[in-house]
């Protein structure tokens, strides 16, 4: 008797070890390109890209890459304030960063990823949080884009996720409606 693992399982196993690998080697990637001691941003942003469960890991690749830009481009804009309390620089950072995020009307990720990289930019500072988190993000984002072109881009056009929801990432969709 052959012992079988389900199909659900397989799936999330392969996106976890895909996930953990794209985060190990963006890590080793920005801090060799870019000589960042602790590039924990390019890390996150690999598993993030490749998560289990996510229908289209390139769009979800581009809408993170969206949401840290608007973020950091807001958090930078604060410095620019002459509001001495950094209390009040976070609130509008944040407020900014999710509204300008969500009224771009793409997935979830963009607000989430603008507030989240304006508070970072603020309490960080942008020499931490801003052109360098930025560099991170993107080596993360393109080594996630290219685990997820070499091990879930195939054609499952059929194939939908367990919930009922969007089929799952096809040559296709990706060709016909962009990452």
């Amino acid at each position: 008797m052959a012992f079988r693992i389900p199909e659900r399982v397989r799936d999330i196993a392969v996106h976890a070890s895909a996930a953990a690998i794209a985060a190990a080697l963006s890590f080793y990637l920005a801090r060799w390109l870019f000589g960042h001691p602790e590039p924990i941003f390019a890390a996150i942003t690999a598993i993030i890209c490749l998560a289990s469960g996510i229908p289209n890991h390139f769009r979800q690749t581009l809408n993170m890459m969206v949401g840290v830009t608007i973020g950091i481009l807001v958090g930078e804009l604060a410095f620019l304030l002459p509001i001495p309390f950094l209390e009040i620089r976070i609130l509008l950072c944040v407020f900014l960063g999710v509204l300008i995020g969500a009224l771009i009307n793409l997935a979830p990720v963009v607000p989430i990823q603008a507030g989240a990289s304006a508070l970072l930019v603020m309490v960080m500072g942008p020499a931490t949080a801003g052109l360098v988190r930025f560099l991170d993000v993107a080596v993360g984002a393109a080594i996630g884009a290219a685990f997820a072109l070499a091990l879930f881009l195939h054609n499952r056009a059929a194939s939908s996720d367990p919930e009922g929801g969007e089929p799952y990432e096809t040559k296709e969709a990706v060709l016909k409606d962009g990452p």
